[in-house]
């Protein structure tokens, strides 16, 4: 079984954004928001290493902070008659993918 790999997951998703944006002086925030994503992912998940299925969610994630980066803090903005509304923390299209690979905490009964 193939095991998960953050550096190279993330020259996939960097290989992506130079296909599509012509990225070139923003690989460094990329990697940022992409190393925020992988941390957040796991977080959700209640895990300390990704599971290699996790990778698309990851990089979707990643590519959401790259696209909002410049409305941070923002719940929706309104420019020339169009709104745009943000959803705060996961979204629900991500969360749901990620849900398979949470790992479950056992808690204390008081």
């Amino acid at each position: 079984m193939e095991k998960y790999d953050s550096d190279k997951q993330f020259e996939i998703l960097l290989r992506r954004y130079k296909e599509i944006k012509k990225l070139s002086d923003e690989a460094e925030l990329l990697r940022d928001d992409f190393n925020d994503a992988e941390q957040e992912a796991l977080n959700y998940c209640n895990r300390t290493d990704p599971a290699i299925g996790m990778a698309t969610s990851i990089r979707d994630l990643a590519k959401l902070r790259f696209n909002q980066r410049d409305v941070e803090g923002e719940t929706s903005r309104s420019e020339g008659g169009v709104s745009q509304s943000f959803e705060e923390g996961i979204p629900k299209k991500i969360r749901s993918q990620l849900n398979g690979y949470r790992v479950a905490r056992a808690r204390k009964l008081s």
